[in-house]
């Protein structure tokens, strides 16, 4: 097996090996080749310090990424688990990490994937946060979204809304426990720098000039995915989450797609709101973390 961080020649590699581990450990694949992209775009990305890349011979058996403050990605492909190479890659993940003056080690992992999760509570890795992928599929076009008076949801504006849509994601996800912060640039390159991106996959609620609001939409060939959602602190309590998801529907009506789908963890309590909308639950994954 020979390793080398990921370049972008890999990202198709890796995405059909990232792919193929998901079908096999879930039944179905999420992952494109435009969210790798759409990562090794952000700014504070070092590749040659926070990917690797392991192939037998062409093929790629093993990828594993830094992202953020903590997070790690890591996957094995089923064919080649049970020959040391998961572990080697852990190794390799908690050396990037403390390379890279991280005190975290944070994955996420499905509840199916047993021996991922057995590799790591062995190595001292705790439970903490659950993690639900919701999805729901459209039958007809969803009504106009019901909004408060003086409110109203409106296209993003490129080059006038970016800095205020990041303040309002930034200062919302803030909110939770150990939350990670993500720098404007990075941000901007993953959300706004995504393969395909146009200012109408973002919906933007606002109450007058401000911004109090927006649901960031990732469009793929076949689905819509609620990337981000998010309100600001003095205007919840008043149905705006509720009427940006109702956006969000209606946008993929729009864009031809029927299947809506997002994550959340535990630490948002937004699960009831996506169930009250008809979203269930279709895949359960955990966080585990290790202080490095």
């Amino acid at each position: 097996m020979k390793h080398a961080p990921l370049s972008p020649d890999d990202a198709a590699d890796v995405a059909r090996m990232w792919r193929a581990c998901e079908l096999h450990d879930d039944g179905r694949a999420l992952i494109t080749q435009e969210d790798i992209v759409a990562v090794l775009q952000r700014p504070s990305m070092d590749r040659e310090r926070d990917t690797v890349v392991a192939r037998d011979g062409d093929e790629v058996v093993a990828f594993g990424m830094l992202h953020g403050e903590r997070f790690v990605f890591a996957n094995v492909l089923p064919s080649h688990r049970g020959r040391g190479i998961g572990a080697w890659l852990l190794r390799w993940t908690e050396d990037a990490g403390r390379a890279a003056a991280r005190t975290w080690s944070c994955q996420k992992l499905s509840e199916n994937k047993h021996a991922a999760i057995a590799l790591l509570e062995a190595a001292g890795y705790e439970r903490r946060w659950e993690d639900w992928t919701f999805d729901i599929e459209l039958a007809h076009e969803p009504d106009p979204p019901a909004l408060p008076p003086g409110y109203a949801i409106r296209a993003f504006l490129s080059g006038r809304d970016d800095r205020d849509v990041h303040r309002v994601i930034e200062e919302a996800f803030g909110e939770w426990p150990d939350a990670e912060e993500d720098a404007f640039d990075d941000w901007a390159a993953q959300a706004l720098g995504r393969p395909g991106f146009a200012p109408e996959h973002i919906g933007v609620a606002v109450r007058g000039d401000e911004i109090v609001g927006a649901a960031v939409l990732i469009v793929e060939e076949e689905d819509v995915w609620v990337g981000q959602l998010a309100v600001a602190r003095a205007h919840r309590g008043r149905g705006l989450a509720r009427a940006l998801l109702v956006y969000a529907f209606a946008s993929a009506w729009r864009f031809g797609r029927r299947h809506v789908g997002l994550s959340t963890d535990a630490r948002t309590g937004a699960r009831g709101l996506y169930e009250h909308v008809g979203m269930r639950v279709t895949r359960t994954s955990r966080e585990y973390a290790k202080r490095l």
